[in-house]
């Protein structure tokens, strides 16, 4: 509130000159939308009404896999324009499972890469089989057969790190279904670990922390509104952590 005159729910700096119909929150002139009655209606709640705008989620008779792909693409080539018709929707397990078998490919990618072209790789696997003796084949093996699990932690964990960084920030229309949804679809910028590495230095590495941190980033300004510097403060814990966890 800022004096007798109520501020909109989704940006506090702005003043509300209307209610929004469905969740009864005070809206600003940004927010304020009309559904098909013509009554005022938020941008958040609008969201929610849409229709499928990603691929991935669409019923068009078209392959899983062709989907996959073009909704990569799309994220991958409009970090800014990916969100800009994004609809919250009722569900997340979609956009979890599509962020989840990102990272498994990416990082079994990545890991490829590490056999073909790391010098220390070799030293790593050998230095585990000293301590639990199994052998090398075995340990190979292992460590492709648990990039699966390790994505859908990785995965969960930093949708939890940036749903927390949202409350803290008190973004009130940031549900956890809104949040998984963000990046689960962020998530495409793991496919970029396509590009090998350059001599020692990691590009797939590099691009898809860059592309990560676009991609959420625009996210929040374009869904909730969020100015470009609280938008950067609320990112970059969860990314910090994501860049430690991958190494």
């Amino acid at each position: 509130m800022s004096g007798s005159h109520p501020t909109c729910t989704h940006h506090d700096d702005m003043p509300a000159i209307a209610v929004c119909t469905r969740c009864n929150g005070d809206i600003c002139a940004p927010c304020h939308h009309a559904d098909l009655r013509g009554f005022a209606i938020c941008g958040p709640c609008r969201r929610q009404l849409l229709p499928p705008t990603i691929a991935w989620e669409r019923d068009d008779h078209t392959s899983s896999l062709a989907r996959f792909f073009t909704t990569a693409m799309m994220a991958l080539r409009g970090p800014r324009s990916f969100f800009s018709r994004f609809s919250f929707g009722p569900h997340w397990g979609p956009a979890a499972f599509f962020g989840i078998l990102c990272i498994a490919v990416g990082s079994a990618m990545g890991t490829g890469w590490q056999r073909a072209f790391s010098d220390t790789y070799a030293e790593q696997l050998q230095r585990v089989q000293a301590d639990v003796g199994v052998s090398l084949p075995i340990i190979e093996f292992l460590v492709f057969a648990t990039i699966p699990f390790a994505a859908v932690m990785l995965y969960f964990v930093h949708t939890a790190l940036l749903f927390a960084m949202l409350r803290i920030a008190r973004v009130q229309s940031a549900s956890w279904t809104a949040t998984a949804r963000i990046t689960g679809y962020s998530m495409a910028a793991h496919l970029l670990f396509v590009f090998p590495p350059v001599g020692q230095f990691s590009l797939g590495h590099f691009l898809m922390l860059i592309w990560l941190f676009n991609l959420e980033v625009a996210a929040l300004r374009g869904l909730f509104g969020l100015r470009f510097w609280k938008s950067i403060g609320v990112v970059l814990l969860p990314l910090f952590v994501f860049m430690f966890t991958l190494g």
